[in-house]
């Protein structure tokens, strides 16, 4: 069977994916998980910028361009999903598992009797720790395998079991509407650069000027959050972006209007992450998650643009960051709960935060690889298969040279 050949693969792409994904473990690990449970602090620093997955989404976004150009858009969509839907469900089921039974045990409750008390039964009693953890239900395990998180928590309905998991919703649906307009004959360019302007400026529009955020919502504002949020309208700009550098890489945008699209894009990510930095205290998280996802943002455009990265001792290290680019959707799926599960247990014997911190970054790593070789290559190889037997002589072989997935691997 014929096949087209492959771009080698760049090592700048790797290292911007390693980067961003480590920005966020690192963020989660220091900073949020002080904020979700006051008793996990003591690291020897605070990473308080929150710009990683936002890159990743940019990321991924430029390589829906490269590789969705390949081929038919539905087999691309399927790809897609065979490759993230698996290990996200692997990874919800592990999560509330892991979950029900450390927040049990932290709370200093007993458990409830039977498979199906520990599974799904309320603790009885009051908890014996000041600050008792959220022992997750069947309603939230629920929620989370179908992905419509978002839709309930502001009205305490059901809950993230990791809060990292807001991404996959979003960017599914962005493949999606990517896959259907793609072939369409309409998409002339300048009807594609004029959607791309209305993914960065409409949900400011409609987020600011027609439903403005409030710091104690209503009902009815409850219900435009969880729509707005729910249909991911604040990330569309980082998909516009990733789209906007991949048609400047191919010289279909000029430079100037490229600048353009880069300078809203970062005022996007500003307001949209930050809506209130005038009425509350944040800008020891604003002003480095700005800046950060700025120079991120730059970077991506030398990656896309420029000649792929050369400096001294990257040869040396170069395998371990394309192994680490390979497994880092696997890495982002497991680390953020599961890893204020493994921060508390260290606390409980002693571990000071300067241990704690590498060994919490160290089993995210383990627990990244562990998903990424034992669900998602090996079930996607499985759930591709009869596709790729099915695929006529002569159609082109697929292959992403690139990931692009948040996280994912290529």
């Amino acid at each position: 069977m014929p096949t087209t050949p492959t771009a080698p693969r760049r090592i700048s792409w790797d290292i911007l994916r390693v980067v961003a994904v480590f920005a966020v473990i690192l963020g989660h690990v220091t900073h949020q998980g002080a904020l979700l449970h006051p008793e996990l602090t003591g690291y020897p620093f605070r990473v308080t910028a929150q710009f990683g997955a936002a890159i990743l989404l940019v990321i991924s976004a430029f390589f829906v361009c490269a590789s969705l150009r390949k081929g038919n858009p539905r087999r691309w969509l399927w790809n897609r999903v065979a490759r993230l839907v698996p290990a996200y469900f692997a990874a919800v089921l592990a999560t509330y598992l892991v979950t029900r039974y450390a927040a049990v045990r932290f709370s200093g409750l007993p458990f409830p009797p039977g498979l199906e008390g520990f599974l799904f039964g309320v603790p009885q009693g009051l908890p014996g720790d000041p600050s008792p953890w959220y022992i997750p239900t069947r309603l939230d395990l629920l929620a989370n395998l179908g992905m419509v998180q978002e839709w309930g928590w502001r009205f305490e309905t059901f809950y993230y079991l990791d809060g990292s998991y807001w991404t996959l919703p979003v960017q599914l649906m962005a493949f999606a509407a990517a896959a259907l307009l793609w072939p369409r004959a309409w998409r002339t360019h300048r009807v594609t650069v004029g959607l791309l302007w209305a993914l960065v400026l409409g949900p400011l529009v409609l987020r600011f000027a027609l439903f403005p955020p409030s710091l104690e919502p209503s009902t009815h504002q409850k219900v435009v959050d969880s729509v707005f949020y729910g249909l991911g309208l604040q990330r569309t700009h980082v998909f516009a972006i990733g789209v906007a550098i991949w048609l400047w890489a191919r010289h279909r945008l000029e430079t100037w209007h490229a600048a353009l699209f880069v300078l809203a894009a970062v005022a996007a990510q500003d307001l949209q992450v930050f809506p209130f930095h005038r009425a509350l205290p944040q800008d020891a998280e604003r002003w480095p998650s700005t800046i950060g996802f700025a120079v991120l943002l730059l970077l991506v455009c030398l990656a896309a643009r420029g000649p792929d990265w050369r400096f001294p001792g990257l040869p040396r290290i170069a395998p371990a960051v394309t192994w680490l680019a390979g497994i880092s959707y696997g890495l982002y799926l497991v680390h953020q709960e599961l890893g204020y599960i493994l921060a508390r247990a260290l606390l409980n014997i002693g571990v000071p935060g300067w241990l704690r911190l590498p060994a919490v970054a160290a089993a995210a790593v383990l627990g990244g690889w562990a998903i990424t070789a034992g669900v998602e290559r090996p079930v996607h190889r499985w759930l591709t298969a009869r596709r790729d037997r099915r695929r006529k002589p002569e159609e082109p072989q697929v292959t992403d040279a690139e990931p692009v997935s948040v996280g994912g691997g290529s």
